[in-house]
């Protein structure tokens, strides 16, 4: 077969713009261009020769601002796979130590290079049984301990010194975030005086990691999201500066956490508009970027999770873990599709797996900068720079990371766009895989209390469910005309959103005993409208106890999704779930 380049002559940009409006009759490119929900372009055709200052190559060489803070060991191995254990008692494993202690074993022995290890004080106590064959130092262990992070310290500090070792040795990351939802004010200046007091080659490998994948997962937008990490990480410098801490140690000393989306593309750009930023940072300190490179942790984000079909999330977390292995991301942690409900040790393993797929198999980890060059990445890449940037100066504006923690700034900004996210999911505009999009029938498992407060798009669509579960409404669709209405299989489709079913029956008098005994607490007319029922029929419907609710087939449908619509059929009165 022969070269395709050999057969078809070269397109300039003339011609593949004809080429568009040819294929879309005439129209504009700009009428296949949407809008995120930061209120940025995303366009369909882009101009390959278009500048982007920072992101231009120099001299064939990629700017560092695109390179992981460990190329080397990246090409070698790939990225760092960092799995999760939960050891905390509101965890979706058992607590004992001799459950997290195989969860771990289980985690190295498959090919995790290391864990991501959930816990807080109520979980100390047995770190001996814990990390029970455990070879320290051979393996990352990021803490994610949130307000028990210095006791955690403590206690790693305390068994480091019973194995004549450093933290440093046992490569711990402490991942203190002083800005996370629900941080105690405490942390900033613990994390600070640790830095202060100790020989920085005994400490751990980094003190500080601002996570703004929690937030992400409460709701934030991903410009949202890098602001804030750019908020936290400057107010880290500034206080530690105050404290009489000097840059550079406080920059060899922080990493950033960044939650990926399932799109993979935005999951590329995300992850190099966040080491752009953190260049930018640290280049206005009088740091020199190539020197104090960004140490980037990512995970797939939680919020997008749906406990319906939830095979559909391992294609979620897989999409977003190839955005964060072509964009450079260090260290990547991901979670088992069945997460929300506990994680099985099929779905810890699965999660596993596509770390390694993509490491020896697809050899992801063999390009530091897999994306460079695509018009659109560029163009995406600084699109979200700018604003991100935009966004974080007007935090600094108004006083900083400090400052917005005080005032629940953070937290308005994450209820918000989850709040406009709930609508665009009502409107029809967010479809789910499973969830909107071909949903099952199958009962839904119970959301395990660690994942309560990710603001996720299903959960409503799932509590809805769950209670037409527990009290399936009583729900009639009435036909008057003869032969097949498209709206009856849309007005199926949506009740099965819910997980309801609707009788079918041709509304005529004839029936009209059948409509009596069906005691529908809602009635839904494809065809016709209220008014023009039979009086017969209308009759028949008032006789309920209490009356059936009458819907418009047509009206409901022009309406979106109609989540409000679904709610009202399964809930009480008065609104109460």
């Amino acid at each position: 077969m022969s070269s395709p380049v050999l057969s078809f002559p070269a397109a300039d940009q003339k011609q593949w713009q004809q080429t568009v409006v040819k294929a879309l009759r005439g129209a504009s490119p700009e009428s296949l261009n949407r809008v995120d929900e930061d209120g940025l372009t995303i366009a369909a055709l882009y101009q390959i020769d278009q500048p982007h200052s920072t992101a231009q190559q120099e001299d064939g060489v990629a700017p560092v601002a695109r390179l992981t803070a460990e190329p080397q060991h990246r090409l070698a191995y790939g990225w760092r796979v960092c799995q999760p254990v939960e050891a905390r008692p509101d965890a979706d494993v058992k607590s004992d130590p001799a459950t997290i202690n195989r969860h771990i074993l289980d985690e190295l022995e498959g090919g995790a290079s290391g864990i991501y290890l959930s816990l807080n004080t109520a979980s100390l106590a047995p770190l001996d049984q814990m990390l029970r064959s455990v070879v320290l130092g051979a393996a990352d262990m990021v803490i994610d301990a949130g307000n028990d992070a210095m006791e955690v310290h403590a206690a790693l500090h305390g068994y480091a010194a019973q194995q004549a070792m450093h933290l440093a040795d046992m490569r711990v990351d402490l991942s203190i975030d002083p800005f996370a939802p629900q941080a105690d004010d405490r942390l900033l200046d613990a994390g600070l005086a640790l830095l202060q007091q100790a020989d920085p080659h005994h400490l751990p490998d980094r003190v500080f990691r601002p996570n703004g994948w929690q937030w992400y997962d409460q709701g934030m937008t991903q410009v949202q999201e890098l602001a804030y990490l750019l908020a936290a990480a400057t107010q880290i410098f500034r206080s530690g500066t105050q404290a009489g801490l000097t840059v550079a140690e406080i920059a060899q000393k922080t990493a950033l956490t960044v939650a990926l989306p399932a799109d993979m593309f935005d999951g590329i750009a995300k992850c190099r508009a966040l080491r752009r930023g953190w260049a930018g940072l640290v280049t206005a300190m009088g740091l020199d970027a190539a020197a104090y490179p960004l140490h980037l942790h990512a995970i797939p984000a939680l919020r997008m999770f749906s406990l319906a079909d939830s095979d559909v999330n391992i294609l979620r977390t897989t999409t977003a873990l190839l955005g964060g292995a072509i964009g450079g991301a260090d260290m990547m942690t991901a979670f088992a599709h069945d997460a929300l409900a506990g994680s099985t040790a099929k779905g810890r393993r699965l999660a596993r797996m596509q770390h390694l797929l993509m490491i020896e198999e697809s050899g992801l980890g063999r390009s530091l900068d897999a994306a460079g060059g695509s018009a659109f990445l560029e163009a995406r890449t600084e699109d979200l720079t700018q604003a991100a940037w935009t966004a974080f100066q007007a935090i600094e504006a108004a006083g900083g990371a400090l400052a917005a923690k005080a005032a629940g700034v953070f937290e308005k900004t994450a209820t918000d766009a989850a709040a406009a996210r709930y609508q665009r999911l009502a409107s029809g505009r967010l479809p789910l895989l499973g969830v909107t999009v071909q949903p099952d029938n199958l009962p839904l498992p119970p959301l395990v209390p660690r994942w309560q407060t990710v603001q996720r798009p299903a959960a409503s669509l799932e509590a809805i469910r769950r209670r037409a579960a527990q009290a399936p409404p009583r729900i009639l669709v009435l036909q008057q005309a003869t032969g097949v209405d498209p709206q009856r299989d849309k007005m199926r489709r949506l009740l099965q959103v819910g997980g309801m079913s609707g009788v079918h029956l041709s509304l005529s008098s004839e029936n009209v005993d059948a409509i009596v005994a069906a005691r529908a607490v809602a009635v839904i007319l494809l065809d016709c409208k209220e008014q023009e029922l039979h009086p017969v029929v209308r009759a028949a419907l008032a006789k309920g106890a209490p009356p059936p609710v009458l819907w418009d087939a047509e009206t409901l449908l022009q309406g979106g999704l109609q989540i409000d619509f679904l709610a009202s059929l399964v809930a009480p009165e008065d609104g109460a779930a």
